[in-house]
């Protein structure tokens, strides 16, 4: 099936059936007619909803003129700016919509100075106001008078509302190619958008439709993917829940025999169902302020996820369902627990719950209480709650707390909650700073005792705290509810605010004793379960987070006292005999000593920064933190990493790569390969730099630690780690024997000796004041943060991919900490944690308060990933077998690969080609360089070459070329050369049959392998070029191709001659004209629009103009001015270019021939958009490619 009709058949037209069982009104497009970009309304629709809506207070009587009050609010939505692009005019647009249109001088009928007009219905009880309607195939002319035809467009009130991508199934990334024309549509292409620009394929952009759109959807057969105007392809997500609505309703709506409910009937059934969608527009689409890769900010607007919303809304139903507390015998039955991964976006379901309970008629004069004890994530929490629009207060004492919960109101307020003590709790600004300095083995037994007091029901004394507030008004938030004083915490809250609902947040397992305790206490009762549940497998299955996996690397040198230590630390002694450990005990008598020791820690940190380099480094630029057992310790690392950087860097100056040429990577030693490997970056392995952030302690008095603990350089420091690796030039070998910092710090002692390395150089001298020099250049990109404790918990970095863990550390913190490298981030399919002090060695004894289900679902070792390489091969080979026929040792050269391609005519063949081979790589990218994965490289390279040349032959991927954009960038680095070498690309055809290479290729082919070529390019010319342009000719040379292939099953030679006239027809347009001859693709395209405007438009004077020499200069203004920095491609990047295309038209001659210049005004900004779809090949061509 042709991929338009599939997309049709399989993906738009069941999508509308289920809409209409929804209660959606189907228009089709065709009755709809051409909708103007100056008004991109059902104009009708939204009058008559105007006049609906908007009545007089307690008379429910109409009172808008619909010759002045209708007028002006319809120009008022639509006459939003794009001036500073769609992103903008969609906020602004937005606010308008929710918040509505203050009139001033409303008709007399209203009796009013001013008032509100509202667009749409928001409220539930009076949702049955609105008019909800859904029209495919649109048709909207932009203001440059193309044309761009969606598929489906859902409007409320006649005013769009969400836009619907259809895709075939067949096509080998339907997902993101809908993202990709979502975007072209709204006026916002991608710059990464890797398809063909030079041609008239791409979608023409309608920004004015999308200023009010607020959700736009992605979708093909299976699945469906939501985002927002400013969403990128990674950015949008699946929907995967049905809750809160009924599957069984969901599963009638949908139109007959289709099945189960898949993805895309979730997502339609539940966001786009009619009142739920006015409920998440108006509470689960919020603005975000978030970091850009060149260290700038930028507002996006963020859609809750399904698991976001599906707690929230079940939250919602408890408090307006749930028993509130009866007495000092009963419990409140309105709250529970909601445990969500680590990384799934807690802070923001809360934000969602408060937004919705505020905006609630029942629930809006709820006080919310926000309790956490960290004060990273109570920052974190403030500052995404108050996007909730509610007053957010901060209690940082205890006299603070009590007058806010006296006061009461609708408000979010904060307790934080840093410790509990024999006084009580202790809040953030009561506490003194220790500087951390815990001795973790002796936490060790800290624990142990507590969880003993535990089992013997010790309860420790309830601290004091007065009653402050008996309404059941109140609903208290506890962010990590897995904490032990959470059964003190619920007595204090108890005393304090004796009637309020709770509901509890925890990313991690509850510990198995307390688990029914804390069900008590967020539910009212033992044996309830979870409120909502969302674990790391649900979350690694969304793409919320990566997988994570651990290996161990625990070193020689610790060694055991006379009484003998913890086992757990057994690990780091092997193969000492017994005078080897009396004098290292001698040194170092404990633990602690021994992981602060200076070789230690320096053979740890070479063997760090190997793996960083060999890992981390190549597969996309993360970065690193090191966990380290004391203050001491981490500054000591800094020290330790600079030194093991500039070791690697000496040798790099005498390696010379040409020495290994023709060596298979996988051939070399580990010493050579760890070279060669990081031989490319030299450049940035030259200016990296380690920092330490650590907390301050008493030192401060002694003025210690200034440059490690000083809040404003943590902050700097932090806001570096989160940017990305400059793009350095390669060096001459000589620059790497430049030094690119001062080094302000002398190389490491011995420890013990009385030495602080922590307070050398600056720090040395009390006199000196504070301002001492940064030891770290400003222009150093931070590679790797060494803490102790600060950002093991709440750290949100998703740049961050490994955690190199050097210190004990058990239980919810083990749990958080190993975190820190799950979050996603494109290009990072794995975060790993490398122990070097044995703690996962003894995993049961660190977990021990866990359920072995709930740690496996958390965490895995690095072997679950090694020993998946055979397997996942394995069914590579199966699959070839299995379904196309193709043996894997008959592929031993690129003749054979031509030949087994052709075994893939099958689409579905091919995609499940894709799927197993994207198992594999992905698999390879996690494992690599481990050695066993070096074992498949030489698969990798035969397989992905089948691929290409699969790829290549049926123009499956987006603009019909090969990209190894989809494969990892480790794997990428091994087989690229392999792929791409000329002796490949010299026996493939171009994708293109214009291009002058394509018929000598397609002659030096057998006949088989040539037929299909040209069938396929002949398909993808079709698609591509013609349909858009002519679909008469579309149709008409289609059904001849397809008769073709139909009339001549198998007899190539008569393909080939058949296929002779079509090509003739497909190319003759351009080679009977020579006015073309001669000109590049780009300027091809260009040069038939300025022709086709000539003949058609007798406003313009285009006699005696010279259009080639116009189209080549309209083509080189608009690759000049897209080339600089400054252009973004929003509406006045835009506005700026249709000036400067102007200005070159008119400098060739191309004028009015009237008064009027509104046309030549119209030509230019319809180049402009054209030129601005197709930015790629612009900006290709201003490099002079």
């Amino acid at each position: 099936m042709a991929p338009l009709q599939a997309e049709r058949d399989e993906v738009e037209r069941p999508t509308v059936a289920q809409l209409q069982a929804m209660g959606w009104k189907h228009i089709p497009g065709k009755d709809v007619g051409t909708l103007d970009a100056g008004a991109p309304f059902l104009t009708d629709q939204l009058a008559r909803a105007l006049r609906r809506i908007n009545v007089r207070a307690g008379e429910g009587q109409p009172w808008m003129d619909e010759k002045d009050d209708v007028k002006r609010s319809i120009a008022a939505l639509a006459s939003v700016s794009l001036g500073e692009g769609v992103d903008r005019a969609n906020f602004a647009a937005t606010d308008l919509l929710l918040s509505g249109l203050l009139l001033a001088e409303p008709s007399a009928a209203h009796g009013g100075s001013s008032t509100v007009v509202q667009y749409v219905e928001w409220h539930e009880e009076r949702a049955d106001r609105n008019e909800f309607t859904v029209v495919d195939q649109l048709r909207v002319r932009s203001r440059s008078g193309e044309v761009s035809v969606l598929d489906i467009v859902l409007f409320v009130n006649g005013i769009p509302l969400v836009a619907v991508e259809c895709k075939s199934p067949d096509l080998a990334d339907p997902i993101r190619s809908a993202v990709l024309d979502l975007r072209h549509y709204a006026g916002s292409p991608l710059p990464d958008d890797e398809r063909d620009g030079g041609g008239p394929s791409l979608p023409a952009g309608v920004p004015e439709l999308f200023r009010t759109v607020q959700l736009l959807v992605a979708a093909t057969a299976e699945t469906a993917y939501l985002g927002t105007i400013t969403s990128t392809p990674e950015h949008f997500h699946p929907w995967r829940s049905v809750e809160p609505e009924d599957p069984a309703t969901l599963a009638a709506e949908l139109p007959d025999g289709a099945g189960n409910l898949n993805e895309r009937h979730k997502l339609v059934g539940v966001v786009l169902r009619p009142e739920a969608l006015l409920r998440i527009v108006r509470h689960y689409i919020i603005p975000m302020t978030v970091p850009t890769e060149s260290g700038g900010a930028r507002t996006v607007k963020a859609v809750a996820r399904h698991q976001q919303y599906r707690a929230a809304e079940k939250a919602v139903r408890k408090l307006l369902t749930g028993r509130a507390r009866g007495g000092p015998d009963t419990e409140d039955e309105r709250g529970g627990v909601i445990w969500h991964t680590q990384g799934s976006g807690k802070s923001l379901t809360m934000t969602f719950l408060v937004r919705r309970m505020h905006l609630h008629h029942r629930l809006s004069e709820f006080m919310v209480v926000v309790v956490t004890d960290r004060t990273q994530l109570q920052e974190q929490l403030a500052g995404t709650l108050r996007l909730s629009e509610s007053e957010v207060e901060t209690a940082k004492t205890a006299a603070q707390m009590e007058g806010l919960l006296r006061d009461g109101g609708r408000r979010v307020v904060f307790a934080m909650i840093q410790k509990y003590g024999a006084g009580g709790f202790t809040f953030a600004g009561e506490a003194e700073g220790d500087g951390d300095d815990r001795d973790f083995a002796a936490e060790y037994d800290e624990a142990e005792k507590a969880r003993r007091e535990r089992r013997a029901a010790k309860r420790p004394k309830v601290p004091n705290f007065p009653e402050c507030n008996t309404s059941p008004d109140i609903l208290v938030l506890v962010d990590e509810a897995h904490r032990s004083h959470t059964n003190l915490l619920h007595a204090a809250l108890r005393k304090a605010i004796p009637n309020a609902a709770k509901i509890g947040f925890t990313g991690t397992p509850i510990i198995t004793g307390e688990a029914e305790d804390t069900r008590r206490i967020f539910s009212g009762g033992p044996g309830r379960g979870f409120l909502d549940e969302y674990r790391m497998a649900d979350a690694e299955r969304d793409g919320v987070v990566v997988r994570i996996r651990y290996e161990g690397r625990t070193g020689e040198g610790a060694v055991l006292d006379q009484e003998g230590l913890d086992r757990r630390f057994e690990d780091l002694i092997r193969d000492r005999t017994d005078e080897e450990r009396r004098r290292l005990l001698h040194r170092w008598p404990t633990e602690r000593d021994v992981a602060e020791s200076t070789p230690m820690i320096r053979a740890k940190a070479a063997d760090m920064l190997e793996h960083w380099v060999t890992t981390v480094l190549p597969g996309g630029g993360f970065k690193a933190q090191v966990a380290a057992v004391s203050r001491k310790a981490a500054v000591e690392y800094h020290h330790a990493l600079r030194a093991a950087r500039d070791a690697l860097l000496a040798e790099l100056a005498a390696f010379r790569p040409e020495s290994v040429a023709g060596t298979p990577i996988e051939a070399m030693d580990r010493r050579t390969r760890y070279l060669f490997q990081a031989y490319p970056f030299r450049s940035l392995l030259h200016r990296i730099d380690f920092v330490p952030v650590v907390s301050p302690g008493q030192e401060r008095k002694r003025r210690q630690w200034l440059h490690w603990t000083d809040p404003v350089r943590q902050a700097a420091y932090i806001e570096r780690f989160h940017q990305a690796f400059p793009v350095l030039p390669p060096e001459p070998d000589w620059v790497v024997t430049t030094p690119f910092h001062v080094p302000v710090n002398k190389p490491s002692g011995p420890a013990n000796t009385g030495g602080n390395p922590w307070s050398r150089g600056a720090t040395e001298h009390p006199g000196k004041p504070e301002t001492e020099p940064d030891p770290v250049h400003p222009e150093s990109p931070i590679a790797f943060l060494i803490v102790k404790s600060m950002l093991l918990t709440g750290f949100d970095a998703p740049r961050e991919q490994v955690l190199y863990l050097d210190r004990p550390i058990r239980d919810a913190e083990l749990l958080q900490a190993v975190a820190r490298v799950n979050r996603p981030m494109p290009g990072k399919e794995i975060g790993y944690v490398v122990d070097y002090y044995g703690v996962f060695e003894h995993l049961s004894d660190a977990l021990a308060d866990y359920e072995a289900a709930d740690v496996d679902d958390t965490m895995l070792s690095m072997s679950v990933e090694v020993g998946a390489l055979a397997p996942a091969a394995e069914k590579v080979r199966r699959y070839l077998q299995e379904y196309a026929g193709v043996i894997d040792a008959d592929l031993v050269d690129f003749a054979a690969v031509r030949s087994a391609a052709l075994a893939f005519e099958d689409e579905a063949v091919r995609m499940g080609f894709d799927t197993v081979l994207h198992e594999f790589l992905a698999t390879l990218e996690r494992v690599l360089p481990h050695e066993r994965g070096l074992d498949y490289v030489g698969e990798a390279r035969r397989w992905g070459l089948l691929q290409k040349r699969i790829r290549t032959l049926h123009r499956d991927a987006p603009g019909g070329a090969f990209t190894l954009r989809l494969y990892g960038r480790k794997v990428r680095s091994l087989i690229a050369e392999h792929l791409e070498g000329p002796e490949i690309d010299q026996v493939i055809a171009p994708v293109s049959l214009a291009s002058p290479l394509f018929d000598e290729r397609v002659r030096a082919m057998p006949a088989r392998e040539a037929a299909a070529e040209m069938g396929h390019a002949l398909r993808f010319h079709l698609e591509e070029r013609v349909r858009r342009e002519d679909p008469e000719k579309y149709t008409r040379l289609s059904q001849r191709l397809e008769e073709i292939l139909r009339e001549m099953p198998g007899r190539f030679e008569e393909q080939i001659q058949a296929f002779g006239p079509l090509f003739e027809q497909v190319r003759r347009e351009t080679e009977e004209d020579p006015r073309l001859a001669g000109l590049t693709p780009l300027e091809q395209v260009v040069y038939r629009m300025l022709d086709k405007d000539a003949v058609e438009n007798p406003d313009l004077n285009t006699s005696e103009v010279n259009l080639r020499e116009v189209a080549e200069a309209v083509c080189e203004t608009a690759a000049r001015t897209m080339s600089k920095a400054s252009y973004q491609g929003q509406g006045q990047d835009i506005d700026h270019l249709a000036n400067k295309i102007e200005t070159t038209l008119i400098q060739g001659q191309v004028l009015p021939a009237g008064p009027d210049w509104g046309p030549l005004r119209a030509l230019a900004e319809g180049l402009a958009a054209h030129a601005n779809r197709n930015r790629k090949s612009f900006l290709a061509r201003g490099r002079g490619e």
